[in-house]
């Protein structure tokens, strides 16, 4: 068995319906942290807990997205021990372990790994999009030099150019309606600020809590409903 099914095996077990493998060989290797590969991760919010959303509830939401943290987190690394295991080189890359901005960029995103592994492109909203859930998931990156076979590179939105479901459900006007490509600088497109302002609001307004949470684009994508069926 391949080193990618292997892995593939492993992440299938721990709950992961989406893996993905990125050649990260055309970003520096300052980016990459001196890695040529990427393993991109993720597990999807349930269809209960994005129809209860979109109709005004973030209870489900909020009780999935605290159980999921957690869980990426152990799993990227029990993927990284897999790995060093086997005498490759391998580092789960955790949102502590990721580096931001004053405007909320980070040094290598997990959309940005997981675009180049194929699972997915940008929406208007920011957000990772995927076939199977839209963009009703939650990702985690393990950086390794294992030769794992890599997928093709999304470079361009499958976005539908006339939909504006995540502008117009977004509370902050973050989304700006234009369409990502590789090309794209992100603030031409969405605005990281206002988004993170009306999260924060929301956040507290509806569960009183302080954290970045809103989800109303993740709920509203017609990619999400599709993929749930809802």
């Amino acid at each position: 068995m391949s080193i990618s099914n292997e892995i593939r095996e492993l992440l299938k077990q721990e709950g992961c319906n989406i893996v993905g493998f990125a050649d990260l060989r055309e970003l520096s290797a300052e980016t990459r942290q001196n890695f040529d590969y990427g393993i991109v991760m993720a597990l999807s919010y349930s269809k209960e807990a994005m129809l209860e959303h979109k109709n005004g509830s973030m209870l489900k939401y909020y009780d999935e997205w605290k159980a999921m943290n957690p869980r990426l987190d152990s799993i990227a690394e029990k993927t990284a021990r897999f790995l060093t295991d086997k005498g490759y080189k391998a580092f789960a890359q955790l949102p502590s372990t990721r580096v931001s901005d004053s405007n909320w960029r980070t040094i290598l995103p997990h959309k940005t790994v997981s675009t180049l592994s194929g699972i997915g492109w940008i929406g208007k909203c920011a957000m990772l999009v995927t076939p199977e859930v839209g963009s009703a998931l939650r990702l985690r990156v393990v950086l390794t030099n294992a030769p794992v076979d890599c997928g093709t590179p999304i470079k361009t939105s499958f976005c539908n150019p006339s939909c504006n479901a995540c502008v117009n459900a977004c509370p902050g006007k973050a989304p700006k309606g234009g369409l990502w490509s590789v090309e794209t600088d992100r603030d031409t497109f969405f605005d990281a600020n206002a988004c993170r302002k009306a999260a924060r609001a929301r956040a507290k307004e509806t569960l009183d809590i302080n954290e970045t949470l809103c989800g109303m684009c993740i709920s509203n994508c017609p990619f999400t409903k599709l993929g749930l069926g809802y």
